[in-house]
């Protein structure tokens, strides 16, 4: 096995994120990571006083990775780029992003899209108050789209067992919609939402 003195903070960092992604939470282990590392786990432990410590670790790396483009001067684009950089984060990192979605702890990576959020709205024109209340609908938007993405509830329904699931009871629209429940297309569902949510933010930009 490779010695400890060989690791770097920055490769366990990958290599964890990388076993996180293929695995998720319950495929994860600082024994199988000190596997993969080809050193003894203890030698881990140099780097991270403890679990925890490499999972902050390795969210903060993750999210000094996610997209936040430079302004374009026409909020509305600014803002759905900054929801589409979010949601391509959330599909190449998908187990570390459910991590992150139930984390209750701040990443300072994490300000710089949440400022980026922020001033694009402020200086767009919108009222303190409302920015914050708009930042928050669209990171719980962009962020809940992608968790049921990656965790393949979004995939397209059987529309067998739907049909043999609405006959339990009296769901005559709900059956007369079995074609396009069954029917997804995440590009543009996702484009239908920031469409809802931005033209809304657009019709009250001068509220209070």
């Amino acid at each position: 096995m490779k010695t400890r003195g060989k690791l770097s903070r920055e490769r366990i960092v990958q290599l964890a994120l990388s076993l996180l992604d293929s695995a998720g939470t319950e495929g994860f282990s600082m024994r199988k990571l000190a596997a993969q590392l080809e050193v003894d786990p203890m030698a881990i432990y140099y780097h991270f006083a403890n679990k925890s410590d490499l999972l902050h670790a390795v969210m903060q790396s993750m999210m000094e990775n996610c997209e936040v483009p430079e302004p374009s001067g026409d909020w509305r684009a600014d803002i759905r780029n900054l929801c589409h950089g979010l949601r391509r984060m959330a599909k190449k990192h998908p187990g570390t992003f459910c991590i992150y979605e139930t984390y209750d702890q701040w990443l300072p990576a994490e300000h710089r899209l949440h400022e980026a959020f922020h001033s694009t709205l402020l200086q767009a024109g919108f009222s303190r108050k409302r920015a914050v209340r708009a930042v928050r609908v669209l990171l719980i938007y962009a962020e809940a789209f992608a968790v049921d993405e990656i965790s393949g509830w979004l995939d397209p329904a059987d529309q067998a067992e739907l049909a043999e699931s609405l006959r339990s009871g009296p769901y005559p629209t709900l059956s007369s919609l079995i074609e396009e429940i069954g029917t997804v297309d995440a590009d543009s569902e996702f484009e239908f939402g920031l469409d809802v949510l931005i033209s809304g933010l657009e019709s009250g930009i001068r509220e209070t």
